[in-house]
């Protein structure tokens, strides 16, 4: 009588003989691997949010256990995508377990990794491919500093302005405005459109103003805060105050008379006779901004006709120039 070992082949020879013959009996058990999905493809993603995630599904499809060593995640960006799963380290036949995905893109254009599955299944490592895309917001601005020159302290200036540009591919979300620095107070912003969300391609434009409140060098940053690389993107502010003197009057009533010219002296009475104006002056004010701190000054005004003919000299007035 013979006995026979069955080892793990495809076959096993129970008894042997007989004109040569033999009998065989299948023993061949196998895991098998098949994944509802071999690529999870995900949408255009805002930088640094997180994205719903996808899934799929591993089953044995074989008759024996699957064996999985390890699951994880491999590529030039595989920190971009979180990867959770609940198959254990093994499977009976038939039974399923699921992957799910979720990306978060570090920065924007393509990004791209895979899951790899080792296991004891023909065809191991399999893999999941994943991809995605990042978008983002980025900031364009016209001009990263203003300066207003020279402006007689507490008089405001005209505006200057920023134009900023969303060359992102993504909204911009503006989360505030704001001027600090030395002079802060000098410098304020007005009648921006640069609030709440500017598409991407879009543009926007904030206004600043200038009213130095005091002589000298005045400074102070503009700062733009959103959600865009580089927050708070910033704007130097810059200015010099003047103590100039402003004079103004009223009309004159004599018939003819279409300008005027503007004389200072340092003593009373003792105004130059030459004007400060190169031409006559066709308003009723004038801006003297070559004073010195701490100065006195003295002023008169004559009206000029049509035929350049003055009138007599205004009453004197004085302006004291403040020391800073």
């Amino acid at each position: 009588m013979l006995s026979a070992v069955c080892l793990a082949t495809a076959w096993c020879c129970i008894s042997c003989g007989g004109a040569g013959g033999h009998s065989q009996t299948d023993a061949s058990s196998t895991a098998g691997f098949s994944l509802s999905s071999t690529s999870l493809e995900f949408a255009t993603q805002e930088v640094g949010i997180a994205s719903a995630p996808q899934s799929a599904t591993l089953t044995n499809v074989g008759n024996a256990s699957l064996t999985i060593s390890s699951i994880d995640v491999a590529g030039s960006n595989s920190s971009d995508f979180t990867v959770t799963n609940n198959c254990g380290s093994s499977l009976a036949p038939s039974d399923q377990c699921t992957l799910t995905v979720a990306f978060k893109p570090a920065s924007a254009g393509t990004r791209s990794a895979s899951v790899r599955f080792a296991d004891n299944a023909a065809g191991s490592p399999q893999t999941v491919n994943l991809a995605g895309t990042g978008i983002a917001p980025a900031v364009s601005l016209s001009t990263t500093s203003l300066s207003f020159g020279i402006q007689a302290v507490a008089i405001t200036s005209a505006a200057e302005t920023v134009t900023l540009t969303n060359t992102g591919s993504a909204a911009l979300s503006i989360s505030n405005l704001s001027v600090a620095g030395t002079n802060l107070g000098d410098f304020a912003e007005i009648a921006d459109t640069c609030r709440g969300s500017v598409a991407a391609g879009g543009t926007c434009i904030i206004g600043i103003t200038f009213t130095p409140s005091g002589g000298g060098q005045r400074t102070a940053a503009l700062s733009i805060k959103d959600n865009a690389p580089g927050s708070p993107q910033t704007v130097s502010l810059s200015g010099a105050g003047s103590h100039d003197v402003i004079l103004s009057w009223a009309a004159s009533e004599t018939s003819g008379n279409v300008a005027y010219n503007v004389y200072r002296g340092i003593t009373s009475g003792g105004e130059s006779p030459t004007p400060l104006n190169a031409t006559p002056i066709d308003s009723t004010t004038y801006v003297d901004g070559s004073v010195a701190s701490g100065a006195m000054y003295y002023y008169v005004v004559t009206a000029v006709n049509s035929n350049g003919v003055q009138s007599a000299a205004s009453g004197e007035t004085e302006a004291t120039v403040p020391a800073n």
